[in-house]
């Protein structure tokens, strides 16, 4: 697989993924209109639009109004790119296709939570089904998997429900199961365990730096995805590591 295309293709999901988020939030168009710049409303042109190449030709600032453009664009479309040349260096074609497809639908949920501490509740769906696909033309253990998300979303759900809605909320539950189909056990375990470490480091530091406080609400989402990630790319290596340090 031609690396250097998967690449271009990736910057172009990140592109796609930062104006549907935009305009999903707001609940514009998502495909057909002409994007626009979110300070003037000026329609923007082809070269305008080219992926990190048109934020840094213009200096990261819109060609009409001049004002900054959020370093975000870039950023998610650089991601978008470097995620899916990796995962091309590293599986098989077909394996690819179905991560490639998981791997920015979960670029486009850590963005939008990021942003406005929601889930939306169309992307997990998308990932469920794209999950569960691959699950069946890979022959996976579609048993195991269905446990594992029974084992995620219940996770969440019990202290969303038992909380209403005040400790956790309701979208970190349909989250996990999409992601605990995907990864299956006992990756899920450790994807987990990977995200409320990463979680606790991160708000700890926040408040440390008077970035946030013990009531400041932090989107969870991110964690679990990175988490994910981290899990299926090297969960095998790193319990290996953790059994060999229990076993000195």
């Amino acid at each position: 697989m031609n690396s250097v295309l998967v690449f271009v293709l990736g910057l172009a999901g990140g592109s796609f993924i930062n104006a549907l988020e935009w305009r999903l939030y707001r609940g514009k168009k998502t495909v057909w209109d002409r994007s626009q710049c979110i300070r003037c409303g000026h329609k923007l042109g082809v070269w305008d639009l080219i992926p990190v190449a048109s934020f840094l030709a213009l200096g990261g600032r819109c060609r009409y109004c001049r004002k900054k453009i959020s370093w975000q664009y870039p950023a998610v479309e650089l991601a978008s790119g470097l995620g899916l040349y990796y995962l091309a260096l590293n599986f098989p074609p077909d394996l690819f296709i179905w991560l490639a497809g998981i791997f920015l639908i979960t670029v486009f949920i850590f963005v939008y939570d990021l942003k406005y501490l929601l889930i939306p509740h169309g992307a997990v769906f998308l990932g469920t089904v794209w999950a569960l696909a691959g699950l069946r033309y890979f022959d996976g253990d579609f048993l195991t998997s269905v446990l594992s998300a029974a084992l995620m979303f219940s996770f969440f759900f019990l202290p969303y429900y038992l909380s209403k809605g005040k400790w956790m909320g309701g979208g970190d539950s349909k989250l996990g199961l999409f992601l605990g189909l995907w990864l299956g056990w006992p990756l899920v375990l450790e994807g987990l365990l990977m995200a409320y470490v990463l979680g606790t480091v991160i708000g700890l530091a926040l408040i440390f730096f008077k970035r946030a406080t013990l009531k400041s609400k932090m989107p969870f989402g991110p964690f679990l995805i990175i988490g994910a990630w981290v899990a299926y790319m090297w969960g095998e290596t790193i319990l290996v590591w953790y059994e060999n340090i229990l076993l000195m």
